[in-house]
């Protein structure tokens, strides 16, 4: 969740003093000696001291505290935590936000007016309702009367928005600028679509109550549910969510049938003699009820985890029921492969150990086992690692398509909500189509039933999202189909709005090559269609009613493909000037084959669809991969993907393509592999290409033969598995395990489990899957994890996740799971151990 009243930023844990800037609603906390004065400050600062070493709002264990705020710049310093979970934070002042101090303990503390509920304003597009809104600890809910569902998850919120950023909303709704400072918007996920709520409180200070429990609630829920709390910590917010759902009357009590039902909500099958046995054994006043005590006895009973003890005795040879430090220390070393510190392996070990005995037992290793100190992503890829100051055609950049549609490609509607949520992910190019509009330009996908929306609002909010998540370089491809008028307001909304954030000059006067991101921190780039050299006026160019300025299906195309295609109008599109001049990096010309590039500028790029590019792979690889080297390359979804769906990314990335960009708003394998991708390197959006597509030189492709690996995954259990989406009222699944090995250039090769018949709650399988490697880049090597629900009416989708197999922590990790629309499962784990064996590459 982010909110524009500012984050707490996590920090390098190297550096020991640290600076908040803040600039319009951003917040971000650096290294510097001074204040800085400017954006251009921030980024020259950042790049001669080299502090950049990770994405703004990166997730790690880190804790610190914000204080002594003079003339707007805050000074942090770090507060080491120990593994003890609490921060403090002080926000910028506000017109009507004062200082908050937030703490985050084990229990969270929440007012009291909120749990027993408070009125609010609720405002929608229907009416304007005055309701009680109570939130619901346990359970981690807002709540209120309605006829639907009348709740938002906790975790399912994805922003906070305040200020400057519910304008628009309030605007919309025709209401009074007086409520503004009152107003709170929730941006959250329900089913896979995301929703708003809009509240208006009656007060400031009620206000203030709100958004600060709420942002304080979600933090705590985060860290212990995403595995940085102890699991003693874990256990207690699940108990007490199932007790709370279970207790349905409210008499604190338990009685077997409310049992029952819990149990088959939780997936768990067992016969009632079974059932009644354990029920029995909790039961500790044989009254046939179950406290909460009890009921916490019955679940110790049901939760145990056979391969978690199995685990532990394997391991605790020394004194069986403890885990000395240096039985810890071989097991990181010899079975998860952990290149760590003496030091480091001793501060695990203490995180983790019983504090009175000051010794790990088997809680203290389950712990550690399904902590974030144990992800099975590399710690190391998780924050911005790679060389940062390379030219940009050495990195792939995370794209957007069509970026303002929020689905289908002919009926979908267009909103700047599309940009909001592809720049919080950590995009780096996102698309603008612009045509004439009655009241200045517009953006929409033309010729279709998409709506439209107005040029402004789509730069206004790039402008307040385009370094939230990541500092680097934001590249705008520009789909332009305006008149000249307009195109000339284009470029004056982009001066206006952007500002010194706009590139509009080259950063050396000598260059010969594209500068690096780290050149560019916090600037955008427009990508367009340049003026001729020998031309300073307005220019028209004969273009057919399909193309643009910028971006066209490449005349590379087969003959008997545009023989099938219809043969459009021609019209004439004119170039303005006053935009050619913002086209600086990205300047858009039409491809003429490899060879024409040999004497073209380093900053001209072509983009083709993904049929086109695939062709050109197959028809000369080797020249793909030089060119580039040198030129940026731009690949996006062919027309017919109509229904948005997406072509599978590292197919393009092999030849070194970098703007492969995709439609976001469909969670498909190809949109799973991007996102799997850019987890690599701080989620900053910027990946380095491998040595061999970066160097210029043909040998170095054609000699060299790949190493053979062999990877090995054994599967060993699942956590807490849901119900598919269209599951039977009482039926209990039936799973599987598939991972699929995704290797550029070759078909992807499947291998499963057996199926645990009815048990989603905890199946145990303890098999192993083998997989054989044999790729030139293995940065581009994927595993795709997918749990399924056997049925002889077809499998049905569980749960899934994909990751880098370079990204990848061998030895026993537990995998996150995520459902249909990538959104992360609660407390749905995979529990697997993986090794990788490898024969060095050899010599042609």
């Amino acid at each position: 969740m982010t909110s524009t009243r500012g984050s707490a930023f996590p920090l390098d844990k190297s550096t020991q003093k640290t600076r908040v800037y803040q600039t319009g609603n951003d917040i971000a906390a650096f290294s510097f000696p001074s204040p800085p004065s400017s954006p251009s400050t921030i980024r020259n600062s950042l790049v001669t001291s080299n502090v950049i070493s990770g994405p703004l709002n990166n997730s790690n264990n880190q804790t610190f505290q914000i204080a002594n705020q003079q003339n707007g710049n805050t000074e942090v310093n770090n507060k080491d935590s120990n593994a003890e979970e609490y921060f403090t934070i002080r926000r910028p002042k506000r017109s009507s936000i004062p200082y908050t101090t937030l703490e985050i303990t084990s229990e969270i503390i929440v007012e009291p007016c909120l749990v027993e509920g408070t009125a609010l304003l609720k405002v929608s597009p229907k009416k304007k309702q005055q309701k009680i809104f109570r939130i619901d600890v346990d359970q981690g809910r807002i709540l209120w009367d309605s006829k639907k569902s009348g709740k938002v998850n906790i975790e399912s919120i994805k922003e906070l928005r305040v200020g400057d950023a519910i304008r628009s909303y309030r605007e919309h709704f025709k209401l009074s600028a007086d409520i503004e400072r009152r107003w709170f918007t929730i941006i959250y996920v329900d089913f896979g679509k995301y929703k708003t709520l809009h509240l208006v409180a009656p007060t400031p200070e009620l206000f203030n109550i709100w958004v600060d429990n709420l942002e304080r609630l979600y933090l705590h829920r985060r860290d212990v549910i995403g595995g940085l709390g102890h699991l003693r910590k874990r256990h207690s917010l699940w108990l007490k969510q199932h007790w709370k759902q279970a207790d349905k009357d409210g008499d604190s009590r338990l009685g077997f049938d409310d049992v029952s039902r819990l149990c088959r909500r939780l997936n768990i099958h067992m016969s009632n003699a079974v059932l009644r046995t354990k029920f029995n054994e909790a039961d500790e006043n044989k009254d046939g009820w179950l406290d909460f005590a009890n009921f916490q006895r019955f679940v110790k009973l049901i939760k145990k985890r056979v391969e978690l003890d199995e685990l532990f005795n394997s391991l605790a040879k020394e004194r069986g029921d403890i885990l000395t430090l240096r039985e810890f220390k071989d097991f990181l070393v010899c079975i998860q492969k952990c290149s760590l510190k003496e030091e480091e392996c001793d501060y695990l070990y203490y995180k983790f150990c019983d504090k009175g005995l000051k010794e790990m037992n088997l809680e203290g290793f389950s712990s550690f086992l399904m902590s974030s100190d144990n992800a099975v992503f590399s710690s190391e890829h998780a924050k911005v690692y790679q060389d940062m100051t390379q030219p940009l055609s050495h990195y792939f950049i995370d794209s957007s398509h069509n970026t303002y549609l929020l689905g289908h490609q002919l009926t979908s509607e267009s909103s700047i909500e599309g940009y909001i949520r592809a720049l919080q992910r950590g995009c780096r190019c996102v698309e603008i189509d612009c045509w004439d509009g009655s009241d200045g330009p517009i953006v929409t996908h033309g010729h279709t039933l998409v709506s439209k929306i107005k040029f402004q609002d789509v730069i206004s909010a790039i402008r307040a999202y385009a370094f939230k998540t990541s500092p680097y370089p934001l590249i705008l491809s520009f789909e332009v189909h305006c008149c000249i008028e307009q195109q000339n307001q284009m470029a004056l909304i982009l001066r206006n709005t952007l500002g010194d954030y706009l590139v509009t000059k080259f950063v050396s006067e000598n260059e010969t090559e594209l500068p690096s991101p780290a050149s560019l921190l916090y600037k955008i780039i427009v990508k367009g269609k340049n003026l001729p050299p020998d031309l300073s006026e307005d220019y028209v160019d004969s273009a057919t009613d399909t193309e643009s300025t910028t971006d066209t299906e490449s005349d590379v195309e087969s003959s008997k493909e545009k023989e099938k295609k219809a043969k459009p109008k021609k019209t004439k599109v004119r170039v303005a000037k006053a935009l050619s001049d913002l086209v600086i990096y990205c300047s858009a010309i039409k491809f003429k084959g490899f060879d024409h590039y040999h004497n073209s500028k380093y900053y001209h790029m072509s983009s083709f669809t993904d049929r086109v590019s695939s062709r050109l792979l197959k028809s000369d690889k080797a020249a793909f991969i030089l060119h580039n080297a040198r030129h940026l390359t731009r690949v996006y979804p062919s027309g017919f993907r109509i229904n948005s769906s997406n072509f599978e990314p590292h197919h393009q990335w092999m030849v070194g393509n970098q703007l492969v960009a995709l439609n976001w708003q469909t969670f498909d394998l190809g949109m799973q592999i991007d996102q799997a991708m850019f987890s690599v390197n701080g989620r900053c959006g910027y990946v380095l290409k491998s040595e061999r597509l970066r160097n210029p030189e043909i040998s170095t492709y054609i000699n060299t033969h790949p190493p053979t690996q062999t990877l090995k995954i054994e599967i060993i259990s699942a956590q807490q598995l849901p119900k598919p989406k269209d599951a039977l009222k009482g039926e209990v699944v039936d799973p599987f395990v598939e991972i699929e090995l995704l290797i550029p250039g070759a078909e992807v090769t499947k291998k499963r489990t057996s199926t645990i018949t009815d048990n989603g709650f905890n199946p145990t399988w303890n098999e192993t899957l083998t997989f054989i490697l044999n790729c030139e880049e293995m940065s581009l090597v994927f595993l795709r994890f997918i749990v399924w629900d056997e049925d002889v009416r077809g499998n049905d989708f569980i749960a899934s996740y994909c990751i880098p197999v370079a990204s990848l922590q061998f030895g026993y990790r537990h995998v996150p799971l995520n459902d249909v629309n990538g959104e992360q499962y609660l407390f749905t784990t995979l529990f697997i151990r993986s090794s990788l064996e490898f024969t060095p590459a050899c010599k042609r």
